[in-house]
């Protein structure tokens, strides 16, 4: 969404909402305009006006709304939760899979969608559900994934939220830390170089100590 596509977006808010922008300055107006058109990159003009919209038809409490109330409402609308399995759904598929994984945990795994499969992790992990105790497969096992699949969920609608900008930076940000990581590893001779290194050190000085008293007392 452009600036001037934002500027029609706080236009609409301003009209609903007079009295909380009776005070706002010039200025104020223009810093929110930014403000929503960064928030809102990801989203199409026809999107972010259709969220409004679903926003201003529920507002019962007179307030204008934040950018993240406008993009709740997008999400609703092109991500609903019936498009996306229940946490039942879910289990019930792995379970599935699990009881013909003792010798096909592979071609289950495949079958399984990609939300359920990265919950699972892996075939191998399917071939050990195959081969639980009943009763420790239906409560600990799936008390285990419905928690894991449940934060996966809103793990997965938060991140939807963020800016493209923002998540170029993390990706960043990330692949900085990770060579860093490997340029230690690789100067310390592992990544148990520079703790080796302190520990024989350590050693040293130790078994120095004892002949330098000896020195000093004789």
């Amino acid at each position: 969404m452009t600036t001037q596509e934002a500027a029609k977006l706080i236009y609409v808010i301003k009209a609903t909402y007079p009295a909380q922008f009776s005070r706002m300055s010039t200025a104020d107006l223009e810093n929110m305009v930014q403000a929503w058109s960064g928030v809102m990159e990801n989203y199409t003009y026809s999107q972010a006006s259709a969220g409004l919209k679903i926003y201003l038809a529920s507002d019962t409490k007179g307030f204008p709304p934040s950018p993240g109330q406008v993009i709740d409402c997008i999400e609703k609308v092109t991500h609903p939760a019936a498009a996306m399995l229940t946490e039942d759904e879910a289990w019930y598929l792995v379970a599935r899979a699990a009881e013909n994984s003792t010798y096909h945990a592979a071609a289950e795994f495949a079958k399984l969608p990609e939300e359920v499969q990265r919950i699972v992790v892996s075939p191998d992990r399917l071939h050990e559900m195959a081969l639980m105790d009943v009763d420790e497969f239906q409560t600990v096992e799936r008390s285990h994934f419905v928690r894991s699949y449940r934060a996966a969920k809103e793990r997965s609608r938060e991140e939807a939220k963020i800016p493209e900008s923002i998540k170029q930076l993390i990706s960043a940000a990330t692949a900085q830390i990770e060579d860093r990581r490997k340029q230690i590893g690789n100067h310390s001779g592992g990544p148990n170089g520079p703790l080796l290194h302190l520990r024989e050190t350590g050693e040293n000085r130790g078994s120095s100590l004892p002949t330098r008293l000896q020195e000093s007392g004789s």
